[in-house]
């Protein structure tokens, strides 16, 4: 005979168990954990670029004193490939605040130019680079978006920066400004796929630096 009601019988309750039940709590913990190491890392970076961008600035052009070379953008490199992209610009910002209330040199334009040309750099490379896990492609977008990134900032700042006339401007962005943005990404860009290379001889780096 069937068992149920009609039997008079109880049937057996039927115990629903919920899959996964308990995983939300370590994975908010994971993720809390991730976002401090995320903050950390952030932090060093941050405080590496500022010390390189304050010891070590190069005039390139001899016309333009104040365009210099400084190897800070390799750390904000760090971030925006191996954090996030969005943790390279903070990196940049951070930086760039920092050199101007220890520094105030090229006052805040210089800052804000600054801000602008790093950022646009590292971000656009930073986000290529979650998709294609490789460094040219990456380096070389990411330069081409901050020499066009520049050339409005130029022509709306140099005015105010430097007292330039607009009608001179194109001539200070294609002899000047363009090459330079495109030498120091070069090198920042050369020097950082160094350094991974060379940290990624350490075991308990490689992980964190892929194999890209």
């Amino acid at each position: 005979p069937l068992r149920g009601v009609d039997s008079g019988e109880i049937p057996e309750p039927t115990v629903k168990v919920r899959m996964g039940e308990g995983s939300l709590p370590e994975e908010k913990e994971g993720f809390m954990k991730k976002s401090l190491r995320d903050l950390m890392y952030g932090a060093l970076l941050s405080a590496l670029a500022f010390v390189s961008m304050y010891l070590i600035q190069i005039p390139i052009f001899p016309a333009a004193p104040y365009l210099q070379f400084d190897p800070s953008e390799i750390f904000s490199l760090f971030a925006a490939f191996f954090i996030s992209p969005l943790m390279g610009v903070l990196v940049t910002l951070v930086k760039v605040i920092l050199f101007y209330l220890v520094k105030q040199s090229g006052g805040i334009i210089g800052s804000i130019l600054n801000f602008l040309a790093v950022s646009s750099f590292v971000y656009v490379a930073g986000v290529i680079y979650r998709k294609k896990k490789s460094f040219l492609l990456p380096l070389v977008m990411g330069t081409l978006v901050r020499v066009v990134v520049m050339i409005p900032s130029n022509i709306f700042f140099l005015p105010l920066y430097l007292g330039v006339p607009v009608d001179d401007v194109a001539i200070y962005l294609y002899s000047i400004n363009i090459p330079f943005n495109v030498i120091v990404s070069g090198i920042n860009g050369f020097l950082f796929v160094i350094i991974v290379y060379s940290l990624r001889r350490i075991p308990e780096l490689k992980k964190i630096l892929g194999n890209a």
